[in-house]
């Protein structure tokens, strides 16, 4: 579907559903406001008990991340592995949870795509629009239901509440990389709307050890939002995205070597996001909402259609928040319909499919203020699945101004996470078959911190201890004996998750900024009575960051080193032979960039990545690309 196709349903979605609240935050808003992530209603970061990192504009500009997982591999306890080039199927985890048990919003809509087993799709997520990024870490399944077991990442887009400028960037350099685009927006009296598009597109680079075969992707994301404050209780607004992606992939080769190897495959990926909505308020500040996802992807072999799956999600939800003295009660109740469907080639077994699924939820969320220094969070959950038992999930947080230098906050809560429709009912010819059988996982979490600060806010430390036991585990990688294909299990014996993680930033003044986080993860699961590392989950990763601004702020400068340790990984070599756990080697990524103000208006920027030139893996035998430089400018225009 093209981005023109996709706009006009996005339109007439907008219009003909009903009304939404799009929680979003205008540029001039202050970064220690919590938007939609940490509770039902805006919240002060110092009130939540919650590990949260939120990463700014000027945070990705001085970075100069293309991808938002560019700077997710920054952030304690986050985990990236990519399959190879850059746009490649990318996967994010959390504390040592799964690559689905991290959800994520944009925009407040729940993006993860449920034709890809719940997962979110990294590698089409560009940074060219994203005004901020908000991360709370722990259980937030009592507020988002299904997904949120280890985090949730609040993505938001740019508004036009801010001064019209209207801004244009461009960028080449290695692997026949563009990146160009352009946002803005326009205000009046009692409107507002913002607007931006991007493309990325590169040539790439092998991905398989073997053969000289380039792998390309390229990524289009247009999006629009507005607002109307209709009166001085009443406002309504709506927000619309698209994004089309070309991705070429190499297939792994089951019958000689077991490891990927160079062909003519493609991957062409849809996505439409539309929402609406309304907010009356008050004391009581009633909001009314209706959210919608659709996803769509087609896999092609040598030119020709080989598979597809696709999904469809609409939620409408109704939320109330009750003002009681310096307290706050938000009661919420939720309607969420999803739509699935699988096409392909009849082989030994049909994979074509229509299945749907609806869940109905009722959320209490409690804000009790106890002192200026002291806010407890509570908050509880009820999902009534179409296709499973009721669940309740609940949560309660502290955070404490111990003094005016030290916080500590505290965090316990419990999570579930729906079995996908690929795990139920998925079916590839000659790998997988589904179990409809499948019943939710449900973990109980548990985390407590520290924040200090020395000095005249000079040095800030963070120190967080975390733990989560999931049980009903599901396994994807069941041997079936009646097919000889592999299918999906819940385990029988738990998985543990313990760790510690630990940040610092030291700014001695304007001009210096030093960075540095640090997480130690023991994710391991139980089989037969004998513990095993859970798969792409290194035990040591970290981050370093050294960004240095000329006195007047016309140049910057930043070296910015990710670290990721050993891991282990599955192999499945050729039948007869049984698969095998390997070992995959720790790794440093190092970046430089720079950039330098020509005028108050334009700036020109370059980067180099992978500058140590590292040659690793973080999905065995997916070569990842080698050292790149980048350059490129970028103009506004208006006051």
């Amino acid at each position: 579907m093209s981005i023109r196709q996709q706009y006009l349903n996005l339109f007439v979605c907008a219009f003909m559903s009903a009304p939404l609240q799009a929680q979003s935050l205008s540029p001039d808003a202050a970064i220690d406001t919590i938007i939609v992530s940490a509770s039902r209603s805006p919240l002060e970061r110092a009130a939540v008990g919650s590990a949260t990192t939120v990463i700014s504009r000027d945070q990705i500009e001085m970075r100069q991340s293309r991808y938002v997982t560019d700077v997710l591999r920054s952030v304690p306890g986050f985990s990236v592995s990519q399959s190879g080039a850059v746009g490649s199927q990318t996967q994010v985890r959390v504390r040592g949870a799964e690559a689905n048990h991290v959800l994520v919003l944009i925009d407040g809509i729940r993006a993860n795509d449920p034709a890809t087993g719940d997962e979110f799709r990294w590698e089409y997520l560009t940074t060219g629009n994203v005004e901020r990024i908000e991360i709370v870490r722990g259980p937030q399944s009592s507020l988002w239901g299904s997904d949120a077991i280890a985090a949730v990442v609040n993505v938001i887009t740019r508004t036009g509440n801010g001064p019209p400028r209207p801004g244009v960037y461009a960028e080449g350099g290695s692997n026949e990389t563009l990146n160009a685009g352009l946002n803005g927006g326009t205000r009046g009296d009692n409107w507002s709307m913002g607007f931006g598009v991007e493309r990325l597109k590169t040539a790439g680079t092998n991905i398989s050890r073997s053969g000289n075969e380039d792998d390309g992707s390229d990524v289009l994301t247009a999006s629009v939002s507005g607002s109307i404050q209709a009166s001085e209780r009443m406002s309504f607004n709506f927000g619309m995205r698209a994004v089309d992606a070309h991705s070429e992939v190499d297939p792994t080769d089951y019958f000689t070597t077991g490891l990927p190897i160079d062909a003519d495959h493609v991957n062409e990926g849809a996505q439409t996001y539309a929402q609406v909505g309304a907010m009356l308020q008050g004391r009581f500040t009633h909001q009314l909402n209706a959210r919608y996802l659709a996803t769509n992807s087609d896999n092609f072999v040598d030119d020709l259609k080989d598979s597809s799956t696709k999904a469809d999600r609409i939620t409408f939800s109704y939320q109330a928040d009750i003002s009681l003295a310096d307290d706050l009660l938000s009661l919420a109740v939720e309607q969420e319909e999803t739509d699935f469907a699988q096409r392909g080639a009849i082989i030994f077994g049909d994979p074509n499919q229509d299945q749907s699924m609806s869940v109905s939820s009722v959320i209490a969320d409690y804000r009790r203020r106890a002192s200026d220094d002291l806010t407890w969070l509570f908050s509880i959950r009820y999902d009534d699945n179409s296709d499973f038992d009721s669940v309740t999930t609940g949560r309660a947080s502290v955070s404490w101004q111990a003094t005016s230098a030290t916080r500590l906050r505290v965090n316990l809560g419990t999570g579930q996470k729906a079995p996908t429709f690929v795990e139920r009912f998925g079916y590839f010819p000659g790998q997988f078959v589904g179990n409809p059988g499948l019943e939710p996982e449900t973990s109980t979490s548990f985390d407590v911190g520290i924040d200090h600060q020395f000095g005249s806010e000079i040095l800030s430390v963070g120190l967080t201890l975390f733990r989560q036991d999931l049980q009903n585990e599901i396994d994807g990688f069941v041997f079936d004996p009646n097919t000889f294909l592999s299918t999906a299990e819940n385990r029988t014996e738990d998985s543990e998750r313990n760790g510690i993680e630990l940040e610092a930033k030291l700014t001695p003044s304007d001009w210096f900024e030093f960075n540095a986080s640090y997480t130690y993860t023991d994710s391991n699961e139980t089989n037969l009575g004998i513990d095993t590392n859970e798969l792409r989950r290194p035990k040591h990763s970290g981050h370093l960051a050294v960004m240095y601004r000329l006195p007047a702020h016309k140049a910057n400068v930043m070296l910015a080193a990710d670290y990721g340790g050993t891991r282990s990984d599955i192999f499945f070599p050729p039948f007869p032979n049984p698969s095998e756990i390997v070992t995959l080697d720790n790794f440093w990524l190092v970046d430089l960039t720079t950039a330098y103000d020509l005028s108050a208006t334009m700036s020109i920027f370059a980067r180099i990545n992978n500058l140590l030139d590292e040659n690793y893996e973080q999905v065995f035998g997916f070569a990842t690309p080698g050292r790149s430089a980048f350059v490129g400018f970028r103009t506004s225009f208006g006051h």
